[in-house]
């Protein structure tokens, strides 16, 4: 599943249950609907490291759609108190390992 999709899928997921996976236990659940739609019926040690990997991706993910959906945003316990402030790529100084010309 590529970077849009998932991001589709997430927003999907929030928006039919937004009490659970806008809640403060929206990261478990999340990713446990995650890898149980793409791994039915699969082992949790048969599942991909990958796999993994790319439910705490969604995990993040859910957390931002949260800041710019905050009609979704169930959580009390786990809200976070500030904002990030997101810097678009183009906008960032280049990095030590960046080749300057």
């Amino acid at each position: 599943m590529d970077a849009d999709l998932l991001k589709e899928w997430t927003l999907k997921k929030i928006e039919s249950n937004p009490q659970l996976y806008g809640g403060d236990n929206g990261n478990p659940a999340i990713i446990k609907e995650y890898l149980s739609e793409l791994h039915k019926n699969t082992k949790v040690e048969d599942v991909p490291l990958e796999a993994f990997s790319k439910s705490v991706a969604v995990s993040r993910m859910k957390n931002r759609l949260l800041e710019l959906h905050p009609q979704l945003d169930y959580r009390e316990k786990y809200k976070p108190k500030h904002k990030r402030h997101y810097v678009k790529p183009q906008e960032q100084s280049p990095s030590l390992f960046d080749d300057v010309e």
